[in-house]
């Protein structure tokens, strides 16, 4: 009698606890129907030899894809240009980002929200129609760039900026950050509004300059934000410039602006080749995610907490 009751008070509690976890059972469903099944689809077609046409069926192929990958001409091009975007981005998505947040800081709540509101203009606007305009602004005969550089007597004539293979890279990557900058921004100052204002008054009274209490105030107490952004920067960089490089280049000329996103469009969507595709999906997920793990752990040693 007395162990019937103590078991039916365990089973109670132990339903209890389960409680919150059907409240989480619509998002659960809905993550793994939209995240974690495409993955492990992804998982299984890169294995596979596979044209995506209905009256064809996927063929087992081991590893083969995978060593297809690494002997593709355009793969280390690819690999190369995403590094420089990644180290080109940091500026834009960082350091501009944070100098203009520190600067519009101290301004009153109306100027900051005005400036504010023009820097992030260039995020909310589509990425299709940012690249048709930044075509016309690059274009070599009438675009605005040229005209300027020739009026100001710097060149003699227009600039293929988008056709040429040394100039190409840098302009996929200005679009991307210039649009990128409004965001950041946006965020180092709503980590900036968490900054408790004493520390400043303290430095006041001991005649400490601003530029000696942004290295030692400012930026250890951000820095959570600051390495959180490192690691979008690093991580989605590929994913930004994915769009402008469609639509301006389509990875030319000569594989100049490729980067690792495009690739696996190429291979997935143009050639109809879910092997190839899926192969650098996969590839480049375990790359990213031990760089995202990397990331934390720096973040754990090195951020600092106002606690």
């Amino acid at each position: 009698m007395f162990l019937s009751k103590f078991q039916n008070i365990k089973i109670k509690d132990f339903i209890r606890t389960l409680n919150p976890l059907w409240f989480m059972l619509p998002a659960l469903f809905l993550m793994g129907l939209w995240t974690y099944w495409p993955l492990i689809k992804t998982v299984f077609y890169s294995f596979m030899e596979w044209n995506m046409l209905p009256s064809s069926t996927p063929e087992m192929v081991g590893f083969e894809n995978y060593l297809r990958l690494f002997d593709h001409p355009d793969f280390g091009k690819a690999l190369v240009n995403t590094l420089w975007y990644i180290i080109g981005m940091l500026p834009f998505a960082v350091i501009i980002p944070l100098i203009l947040a520190i600067v519009t800081e101290n301004m009153n709540t109306k100027a900051k929200n005005i400036y504010r509101t023009l820097f992030f203009l260039p995020m909310i606007m589509p990425p299709v129609t940012v690249a048709i305009i930044w075509r016309w602004l690059f274009h070599p005969s009438v675009g605005v760039i040229n005209q300027a550089l020739m009026g100001l007597g710097l060149i003699d004539q227009g600039i293929n900026f988008l056709g040429s293979e040394p100039t190409a890279l840098f302009s996929i990557l200005l679009i991307a950050g210039w649009k990128m900058i409004g965001f950041s921004t946006l965020m180092f100052s709503a980590a900036l509004t968490g900054v408790d204002k004493s520390y400043y008054e303290a430095a006041d009274l001991d005649r400490t300059s601003k530029l000696r209490q942004t290295l030692t105030i400012t930026l250890p107490l951000i820095s959570p934000m600051v390495i959180y952004m490192i690691m979008l920067s690093i991580l989605f960089t590929a994913q930004w410039t994915f769009v402008y490089i469609n639509v301006l280049t389509l990875g030319g000329p000569a594989s100049a602006t490729t980067n690792v996103y495009y690739l696996m469009y190429v291979y997935g969507i143009k050639n109809f080749n879910a092997g190839m595709g899926s192969a650098a999906a996969i590839l480049f997920f375990v790359l990213f995610g031990i760089i995202a793990i990397m990331i934390n752990q720096i973040n754990k040693r090195f951020a600092f907490y106002d606690n």
